[in-house]
Formats: structure tokens, sequence, C-alpha cells
């Protein structure tokens, strides 16, 4: 009954919290995304499971129907077409190959289908709604890196009992000579952990480097989070996210856009980060990069023949579900062995080289747009969010899980809907009476304002 409830009251927070506004319902569904990986291990039931499904059910129920502005049409217009065509792919392949394991489709279908609406919600963000979701995220990080840290120091078996939902994260433990596990903080994998901080990054630091205008509370709390999400990187030993990470600090060290003693404060951060990651052997997984025999052993093992062969033996699929999507420890006795530790592989497997042909040319589509360098004050944070999702989309020939790590997979979709529209048109949306934000109290999307206001740069 208790696992019910949680399931109703996420539907319930998320759904009221829509129908308020969108950045709202955005960060409830972000928060209850947070806190998942350690509400479904210490109560492992179906509805637990489903726990994020309905967060992020009340929030498609609040917002996906709402009527729009012209300019937001416009904006939305040719990924709308791209999301329609990603998901009547996989769902015709449901309907059309039905299996003996109709539970085990769904779950895939879920992994397929269920987050791309994020991508047009990311394109119904105003400047203003990005500043809020900044700080929201800056609070949400700080207390999920907290927890990471009681993890660090007390152990992680206080915070997640062993069993089936546990097994991935017990099993990392290769850190100091096999002896310490990599930090999962609140979330269900190291990886999800470290994988939803990175994707923080691009918007607290396009906050942080708007922060003169910003309340001093508020530039403190995102500064803060910013060093404690880059520090949750190294606990959590994801060696691919570090790359990240370490790749969103260099384009930032080296854009130009840091000015004065915002330089300074960044560097002495930077610092700071890099001190405390020196001085402690647990964060420092990344140094087993620099061998290149078992680089080169890893990149093989995912990108090999073996994914050519599954294409042809499968040209439609093998079933949704049916090549690495990860089905929960209660469905597992169904589950596909046909499995690759490559996304597109799972890709191609599951949806055939149709569906395969499909992401690479939206892929493509996504990324050959080079996002506007506009006067705006979102120009760097546009720039790190285009960067941040290439990295992840590259590192998928090596791992699975990047259309459904929760919340990662969400926050990276709406990074993609947020750089791919219109930086103009994402103005003169804000300006609109039909969006028109309701009036500001205090100031959190100050870190936004300089973008809506007339300069002498437009």
């Amino acid at each position: 009954m208790t696992t019910i409830l949680f399931c109703a009251g996420a539907f319930i927070l998320c759904l009221a919290a829509a129908n308020r506004s969108l950045r709202y319902g955005l960060l409830a569904v972000l928060a209850v995304g947070y806190g998942y990986g350690i509400l479904r291990a210490n109560f492992p039931d179906t509805w637990t499971y489903l726990t994020f499904d309905a967060a992020v059910l009340g929030l498609y129920c609040g917002q996906l129907w709402r009527p729009l502005t012209t300019e937001q049409r416009r904006r939305a217009y040719d990924l709308r077409l791209w999301l329609v065509v990603l998901i009547a792919w996989p769902t015709l392949l449901f309907f059309l190959f039905p299996s003996d394991s109709p539970l085990v489709e769904l779950v895939g279908l879920r992994a397929n289908v269920f987050l791309l609406p994020f991508l047009l919600l990311g394109t119904r963000l105003s400047d203003e709604d990005v500043g809020w979701l900044a700080l929201g995220l800056a609070g949400l990080n700080l207390a999920a890196v907290a927890v990471g840290v009681l993890e660090f120091f007390v152990g992680i078996e206080r915070f997640y009992p062993v069993n089936e939902v546990t097994d991935i994260i017990y099993r990392s433990k290769d850190l100091v000579g096999w002896t310490a596990h990599r930090i999962p903080a609140t979330f269900s994998s190291a990886h999800a952990f470290a994988g939803t901080l990175v994707m923080t990054l691009p918007l607290l630091i396009g906050a942080w480097v708007q922060s003169s205008r910003a309340a001093g509370w508020q530039r403190r709390l995102i500064g803060l989070a910013i060093m404690a999400s880059l520090l949750g990187v190294f606990m959590a030993a994801a060696r691919t996210h570090m790359i990240a990470a370490a790749l969103l600090v260099a384009v930032v060290t080296f854009s130009g856009q840091l000015r004065g003693d915002q330089w300074v404060r960044w560097v002495v951060a930077v610092g700071l980060v890099g001190y405390v990651v020196s001085g402690e052997e647990r964060l420092q997984r990344f140094t087993t990069l620099g061998d290149t025999a078992f680089i080169a052993e890893r990149w093989t093992g995912s990108v090999n023949e073996g994914f050519f062969d599954a294409l042809r033996t499968y040209p439609l699929g093998n079933g949704l579900a049916g090549g690495g999507t990860s089905v929960p420890y209660f469905l597992r006795g169904n589950q596909s062995p046909l499995a690759m530790e490559n996304e597109y592989a799972r890709i191609g497997i599951e949806q055939g080289l149709p569906g395969l042909t499909l992401w690479v040319i939206f892929l493509a589509w996504v990324f050959l747009r080079w996002p506007a360098r506009d006067k705006d004050g979102w120009a760097l944070g546009r720039f790190l969010g285009w960067v941040a999702c290439a990295v992840f989309f590259f590192t998928g020939l090596t791992g699975v899980g990047l259309l459904s790590s929760v919340p990662q997979t969400g926050l990276m979709l709406i990074t993609i809907g947020w750089f791919v529209a219109d930086p103009a048109a994402s103005r003169a949306a804000v300006s609109s009476p039909a969006i028109r934000p309701a009036p500001r109290r205090q100031s959190i999307p100050a870190v936004a304002r300089q973008s809506v206001e007339p300069t002498g740069n437009r």
C-alpha cells in the first residue's frame, strides 16, 4: 500500500506543479528523479519502480496539451516532426511484432519512447524559466552531494540495503584495490548520479556567468553547487562522466567569457576541487584512463563485428527490450540474452536498421546545428549543453542506458530542445502576453534578466 501511495503522490505532485507552470512541473519531476534511486532501493516493489513514470505522466498531463503561441509552435516545428517519427517507429514495432513477454516489451517501449517528449518541453523554456531551473537544480545537487559525502565517510550500507535493486551498486566496489564502492548518493547507480550532475553543469554555469545581476545568496548558492557537482562526479568515479566534466571545465576556462573577479572565483573553485581530488585516492579512478590496453579492449568489446551481425540477423529488430534495455529484476526471467554494451547497438537490435538510421540522422541534425552565439546571457550555457550532450552521445558507443537514466535522460533531452530552439524566438516568446511570466517577488530569474532587457548589443 505504501508504494502505491508513492506512485500516486508523485503523479499528483507533478500534475499540480505542471498546472502552475512548466518550470515548476520540470523541477517537481527532477526532484522525484533525484530521490527515485534510494526510494526504489529501500522499497523494492513494482509500484516504486513506476514512481518516476507516474511523475513524468503528471508533467505530460499538465503541460503537453496546453495551447502554444505562434512563436512557440515555430520554434518547435522541426523538432516536433522528428519527435513524431522517433516515437512512431518503435510504437509500430510494438503492435506489429508482439512477443511472448508483453510486459518486457512495455519496458522496452518505455525506454525507447516515454521520455522523448522532454525534447518538446525544452523548446518551450524561456530564459527566465532556465534561470529558475538552474537555481532549483543547484539546491537539488547540493542535497544529493551532501548525501553522497555521508556515504563516502560512513559507507553506502546505511542508505542502500542489499537486494536485487542494489546489485549494480554493490558490484561497483572497484576503488582503492577493490575495497571501496563508487558513490550513488540518492540515485539508482553511481553512473546515474554522475551523469545527472554533469548535465546540470551547463545550466548552473550559464546562470553563474550572469550572476552580477543575481541576489547575493543566489550567486553563492549556484557557485557552491558547481563546486559540489564537480566533486560529486569524482565521488561517483564514472570515468566517462569525469571526461565530460573536465571538458566542460576546459571550455569555460578558455571561453573568454569570464571577466575580472569572476575569473578569479572560477580559478579558485576549480583549484579547490582539484586539491580535494588530488588528496584522496578514492576520487582518482580517472587515472586508469592511462591504461591504453584497457581502453582499447573496452572499445573493441563495445564496437565490433557482433553489432553488424546482429543487424543482419534482425533487420527489423529483435523486439523492444531485446537488445540491452535494463529490465527490472521481477521481469528478468523473460529478458532476451542478446545484448551489447553499446547504446547504438541496443537501438539497432531493438528497433532494427530503420530505427537506428532515424536516430543517426536525428543526431546529425541536432549536432550540426551549432548553438547560436547571441549576445543574450545564455550563449555559454547553450554551448556547454551542446558539448555535454555531444559527449554523452559519443560515449554511448561504449555503454547503455543513455536514453533511460533517471533523471539524467530527461534533463539531457530538455537541454537538447533548449539549445536547438532559436534563441531569438525564445526572447520573443518571453515578451509575448500569452506566456508572460508572473510578477517577480525575488530574484531567481535575475540570472536570466539581462537576456530579456534591452541592451546596446542588440
